[in-house]
């Protein structure tokens, strides 16, 4: 699979110039992967252009977490924040969208200079088994 990549926002429509009256931005994504490992917190860190705004947080359990009480996802600045989601179940298999409050949809708007988004994964008892795939969906402002 081949790729291309462009340094500044990209927009679609069928007006070139002056007013755009049908222009949109592109949706874009990114995914990772995240895999239980032992009792330790497990983070990812994406890195998303400056200001861009976060539209949606998809959550895949693809394999449940087997922690003894809780296995709790967040996603915010950094390693365990909440500033953009938190207390996403990771024990239950399937996908899920966190329930945002109304400071992390305003957080969400525009991540300012702080590029780094960072999903955690906090499992409370010890774990054998947990795999999650978290995709971020932005547009580029």
């Amino acid at each position: 699979m081949s790729s291309s990549t462009f340094s500044g926002p990209i927009q679609s429509g069928t007006v070139r110039d002056g007013t755009a009256n049908n222009v949109g931005k592109v949706v874009l994504s990114q995914t990772a992967i995240m895999n239980q490992n032992s009792t330790t917190a497990v983070s990812n860190t994406f890195y998303l252009p400056a200001n861009a705004q976060l539209c949606d947080i998809i959550v895949d359990v693809l394999t449940a977490f087997d922690s003894a009480t809780t296995a709790v996802l967040s996603v915010g600045t950094a390693a365990a924040g909440t500033q953009y989601a938190g207390s996403v179940n990771a024990k239950t298999a399937g996908r899920t969208y966190p329930t945002y409050s109304a400071a992390q949809l305003a957080a969400m708007d525009d991540i300012g200079s702080n590029t780094s988004v960072v999903a955690t994964i906090t499992p409370t008892g010890a774990t054998t088994a947990g795999q999650v795939r978290v995709t971020l969906q932005y547009v580029q402002n």
